[in-house]
C-alpha cells in the first residue's frame, strides 16, 4: 500500500512499528498519533519534520522529513507527502521516511 493512502488506524499501525511500539488493535485504542497532537506533535519535533498547509489544494496540507530519520533503502528523506490534516501529513512523512514510499 502506498503510504500517502495510509489514514486512520492504519497509518497510526505503520507509526507504532516505527516507534518500535506493539501494534495491536489495543494500540490503536490508545496509540493515535495521527489524530492526537499528544502524541504525534512530539514525533514531528523529534524528527524534525516540517508541516505547510496548502491553500491551492483546498486546504490540504504537506509534510517532509528533513533527514534526521537515518536512510534506510527505499527510504525518501526530502520527499513531500500530503494528507487532509497536519498530523496525517506528517505522520505519513514520518512512515515514508522510515519504510520508504510502499508499506505492505
Amino acid at each position: 500500500m502506498k503510504v500517502s493512502d495510509l489514514a486512520g488506524s492504519q497509518l497510526d499501525f505503520w507509526v507504532a512499528k516505527a516507534e518500535g511500539v506493539e501494534a495491536s488493535v489495543d494500540t490503536h485504542l490508545k496509540f493515535m498519533p495521527s489524530t492526537d497532537w499528544a502524541q504525534g506533535g512530539p514525533i514531528i519535533d523529534r524528527e524534525g519534520i516540517q508541516v505547510a498547509p496548502m491553500p491551492a489544494k483546498g486546504g490540504a496540507w504537506c509534510a517532509v522529513s528533513i533527514g534526521r530519520l537515518p536512510n534506510r533503502a527505499g527510504s525518501s528523506n526530502g520527499a513531500w507527502v500530503e494528507g487532509p490534516t497536519p498530523l496525517i501529513a506528517a505522520m505519513r512523512a514520518y512512515v515514508r521516511a522510515k519504510f520508504g514510499p510502499e508499506v505492505e
